[in-house]
């Protein structure tokens, strides 16, 4: 049995089959059918120790779709670098809603991919004023405090995201 030709070049051109249309319309239908979201994105957040005790430097990279943030030194507990801002217990940190393209309207998944501090925090990230919060807790639920966590190394986060633009 052959299989069928998906694909057709013609010169410079290329027409695809019409079943590789339907999905990608099915795919933008999942992905924007709630009639917010737009844009599908994926950055990976470091965070690593700041010049100063107590603090962190936090940036962000894209890895698809998503936006570069520079990296900001200093962030404290209950601070605010511009793109970043960090809450008082020192376990909440925000990317603003200036740092991305479009408002954030759902946060998928985040996932720790590199954490040198040996400790095994949680994360759960959120849509907080169109921004994203990556919260971090210990398995108990008590705060996980990035400025110490940060001591022993760099942390980074994948954060897979929806923005309306």
């Amino acid at each position: 049995m052959a299989l069928p030709s998906l694909i057709t070049l013609t010169g410079g051109s290329e027409v695809l089959n019409a079943g590789f249309t339907k999905i990608n319309e099915a795919i933008g239908y999942i992905l924007a059918g709630d009639g917010t979201s737009g844009a599908f994105r994926v950055i990976s957040v470091a965070i690593k120790d700041a010049a100063q005790a107590s603090k962190i430097k936090p940036s962000a990279s894209s890895v698809f779709n998503g936006n570069d943030i520079s990296e900001e030194d200093n962030l404290g507990a209950s601070g605010d670098t511009g793109n970043f801002n960090l809450d008082g217990n020192k376990n909440a940190l925000h990317i603003e809603t200036g740092a991305l393209t479009g408002n954030c309207t759902h946060v998928l998944m985040c996932q720790i991919y590199h954490n040198a501090s040996g400790n095994v925090p949680y994360v759960h990230g959120t849509v907080v004023s169109n921004g994203i919060t990556l919260t971090f807790t210990h398995n108990d639920g008590t705060a996980y405090d990035l400025t110490t966590a940060v001591d022993s190394g760099e942390i980074y986060v994948n954060v897979i995201y929806l923005t309306d633009a």
